[in-house]
């Protein structure tokens, strides 16, 4: 970001070349053998500039907030206990998106949750997804995950505004004085049925679409999960206690997933169309100013011993031993700048932020 702001009070006037050639190479190039004139190198540059500048002053407040909680990645396993068996076997998969939402509707439905602490966990989740879901269409695109996050993207909505799961209203119980392993028995209840009704019909109709059993089977298996992990204690925790548990394991996750922010970043500013390459690159920008404190969490966190591709999904993180999770891991996280390469074969030059 410095470069930027460098090269902006250093911009040459109209007679003037040398600081232009000298960040062009920061700017987006159309093809190699294209030369861009020195008047669409600098309104390139200033454009960027500009668009990194009006990002950061939107930075999600309520996100970091949510995300001090986090110390590791150990929410990654810990949501889901692989002794909690699938009812079916062909349920769908994770994505990160499904679990946040589903974690959130859980939270929701806790009782003695004070009202600004609620709002302030829908908030950073609401901030959160906005960059999940730019990571998640970058790299799982229209592989298996799409009608998982067509679903999570419809629930989420419904979450949010109305605080209900399926139109299942969430508080309903807690306004009754149930406990939090009472209103867990209970969603997962709820899960258990939608999923056998929808199983029950070889022509589900419209209320029984696949999303409702995609949606279900996730709160199945997290509420079954949890209720597995704490009826192994001492004693239940109270309402408060589990949202406290449940909004760290939401920071832990959406964390693992920002570690492809770097990547993704880059494959957006490759795209081979021109014409969608420029508004790639306008996203981009946004995404890297809104996520500069993010990176610089991450900085001081080490990545588990994962191939770059894996770390798109959340059930490879799922595979990993705890030890590598619980701020641990075997290689430095260097996300804090991101070098956006030229393309091999598409003549693209490169675009480089760097985060200070």
């Amino acid at each position: 970001m410095e470069r930027f702001r460098k090269a902006k009070a250093s911009m040459p006037n109209e007679d003037g070349s040398f600081e232009i050639k000298e960040y062009s190479m920061y700017v987006l190039q159309v093809e190699e053998e294209a030369k861009l004139s020195d008047r669409i190198l600098r309104n390139t540059l200033r454009y960027i500039t500009q668009q990194l500048q009006a990002s950061e002053k939107k930075e999600p407040r309520n996100l970091m907030v949510l995300l001090e909680k986090s110390v590791g990645f150990n929410g990654v396993v810990e949501f889901e206990n692989d002794q909690v068996q699938p009812l079916y076997q062909d349920e769908t998969h994770n994505c990160w998106s499904l679990v946040v939402v589903t974690l959130t509707s859980i939270a929701i439905a806790l009782p003695n949750i004070a009202p600004c602490h609620m709002k302030s966990l829908l908030s950073g989740v609401r901030e959160g997804l906005q960059i999940v879901r730019h990571i998640e269409e970058c790299l799982l695109g229209d592989g298996g995950t799409l009608e998982i996050r067509k679903a999570t993207k419809l629930m989420w909505a419904e979450v949010e505004v109305y605080r209900s799961w399926l139109h299942i209203d969430l508080q309903k119980m807690a306004r009754k004085g149930y406990t939090s392993k009472q209103i867990l028995k209970w969603l997962g209840d709820e899960a258990e049925n939608i999923m056998r009704e929808f199983k029950s019909n070889k022509k589900p109709s419209i209320d029984q679409s696949p999303y409702k059993f995609i949606l279900a089977s996730s709160m199945y298996r997290i509420t079954q999960s949890m209720l597995l992990q704490w009826n192994e204690q001492t004693s239940w925790p109270n309402g408060e206690k589990l949202f406290d548990w449940i909004s760290t394991i939401i920071a832990d996750i959406l964390c693992a997933c920002f570690t492809n922010l770097p990547r993704v970043i880059k494959i957006m500013c490759q795209h081979h169309a021109i014409e969608k390459r420029g508004d790639n690159i306008r996203i981009a920008a946004e995404l890297l100013g809104k996520s500069k404190k993010i990176l610089k969490i991450l900085k001081a966190r080490k990545l588990p011993d994962m191939n770059v591709e894996s770390t798109a999904y959340i059930d490879k993180w799922r595979a990993l031993p705890k030890s590598q999770l619980l701020n641990g891991g075997q290689t430095p996280y260097s996300g804090t700048s991101t070098r956006i390469d030229p393309g091999s074969s598409s003549g693209i030059e490169s675009l480089t932020v760097s985060i200070t």
